[in-house]
């Protein structure tokens, strides 16, 4: 770590939590608002096209799983632009995209329209999900940053609660077109607002711009101490000691390389089977309900309820990665989730599908809280929208193969055989974040980025002189 880098982290880390911080958590994550919104409504739509257009659920498969390969391409990508070309411009970019892929989908009229356009939709959801966390994190201190990371996955949380009531009403009075229409406007307003933020001072470091990066930091110093009538306590200046470092140069490559090669397996593990089974859970419930003989408008109802769990779990969840730890969260969260899913599989009673659905998506929440916050922890500034990006990727790898094998086991097995091939997946990731995860409670953004085999003590810095 450079001296320039470590001295603005103190800045950042000493910042008490305050309005400003507030609003850039606001207007960077109310896109993950529409994401969510937008991901879970389609679900609805396939739903109800599903009598219109006359397919099953081998074609809902197939078309939500394009959809998520185009994520996967998205969140690729976009952790690659944002490493290079900046947080700022990648996350103000990418939603204007989504909003206008998003509203064209409306015009379609057949499946095969409908899918090319949900692609294109999509890349630009996964580009939003994998940079939004990282721009944040890089700005928030390290004491209060998975208790805000759970209030950013609130966003995502209020986008899956409001999905079956913003289907429920709009879907049969004004048709399903205008469930995507409507989003469209209220997303591309939250891309202009995203003008006024700023650029990531960890990454302007990263580019060799401290100048700038000092300016964007006094900036928010000067709006905190406005904000509560203080002056700031002064920074000790402080350079690195001799001893291990991270790599200079990297690459995505980096990656894959020995000191990360560990780390990124274990989460690519965690990643593939977290959003592998939320993302189906999100996408198919209401067709699985209405396999199980419920009329649409009453599936539709009976998801409100169940959706409605992930709100209190994502904000709750912040609170829990502080508490246990990161990985000993994931571990809770695996393990209610293949509990409170298998029970679902096999409820037949109306009451019992929405308690155990109600509790599956509570467990999901926390587990997704867990994994925005402990992976950009791991990676260094240079490439952690790289990192991101390529772990969000791979959730999405494990949500098409269980979308595409959701057709064979809904219709020749039923409901619970899905939920039994995921507490396989959930098993695998459980093991892996418990055996390979690091430790990162209490430590600082770039404390925790350091590979294990580099890993070194936050003491191991001299300081130099006070400002």
């Amino acid at each position: 770590m450079n001296a320039a880098l470590l001295n603005l982290t103190q800045r950042l880390d000493r910042l008490p939590g305050s309005r400003i911080h507030t609003k850039m958590l606001v207007i960077a994550a109310l896109s993950l608002f529409f994401d969510t919104l937008d991901t879970v409504v389609t679900g609805f739509v396939l739903a109800d096209l599903r009598g219109r257009w006359d397919f099953g659920p081998r074609e809902i498969g197939i078309v939500s799983a394009i959809g998520l390969f185009g994520y996967l391409i998205g969140s690729a990508a976009a952790g690659f632009a944002a490493d290079h070309l900046g947080r700022k411009k990648t996350i103000l970019y990418t939603l204007l995209l989504y909003s206008a892929f998003s509203a064209s989908r409306g015009f379609s009229d057949n499946l095969i329209v409908f899918a090319i356009l949900n692609f294109f939709t999509w890349v630009f959801v996964g580009a939003e999900s994998s940079t939004v966390p990282a721009y944040l994190i890089e700005l928030w201190p390290s004491r209060i940053r998975g208790k805000l990371n759970g209030w950013m996955m609130g966003f995502f949380a209020l986008g899956l609660a409001a999905s079956p009531i913003w289907a429920l009403y709009l879907i049969p009075t004004l048709g399903w077109q205008w469930a995507l229409f409507l989003t469209a406007p209220f997303a591309a307003l939250g891309g202009l607002m995203r003008s006024a933020l700023p650029e990531s001072p960890r990454w302007l470091v990263a580019q060799g711009r401290t100048d700038e990066a000092d300016r964007v930091v006094t900036g928010i110093e000067r709006a905190i101490e406005r904000e509560r009538n203080i002056t700031l306590p002064p920074v000790a200046l402080q350079e690195p000691a001799p001893g291990p470092r991270t790599i200079e140069k990297q690459s995505a490559w980096t990656l894959v390389s020995r000191p990360y090669l560990r780390v990124t397996i274990m989460l690519w593990i965690a990643w593939f089977a977290q959003y592998g089974v939320l993302y189906t859970f999100m996408t198919v419930l209401p067709t699985i309900l209405a396999l199980e003989g419920y009329p649409v408008v009453k599936s539709f109802q009976f998801s409100v309820f169940i959706f409605s769990a992930f709100v209190p779990a994502y904000v709750f969840g912040g609170y829990v990665v502080e508490w246990l730890d990161r990985k000993y969260a994931a571990a809770v969260s695996y393990v209610s989730i293949a509990l409170f899913g298998t029970l679902f599989g096999f409820a037949t009673d109306t009451t019992m599908m929405i308690v155990f659905g109600g509790l599956t998506a509570f467990s999901l929440g926390i587990g997704a809280t867990f994994i925005y916050t402990y992976t950009p922890e791991l990676y260094p500034t240079e490439i952690r929208a790289t990192g991101m990006g390529i772990c969000s990727a791979w959730g999405r790898v494990g949500a098409i193969l269980l979308l595409l094998a959701f057709g064979v086991f809904a219709v020749l097995q039923g409901k619970l055989v899905l939920f039994l091939v995921s507490d396989v997946m959930l098993l695998c990731a459980f093991t892996a974040v418990l055996v390979f995860g690091p430790s990162t409670k209490g430590k600082s953004l770039e404390a925790s980025s350091i590979a294990p085999t580099q890993e070194v003590t936050q003491s191991a810095v001299a300081p130099v002189r006070i400002v």
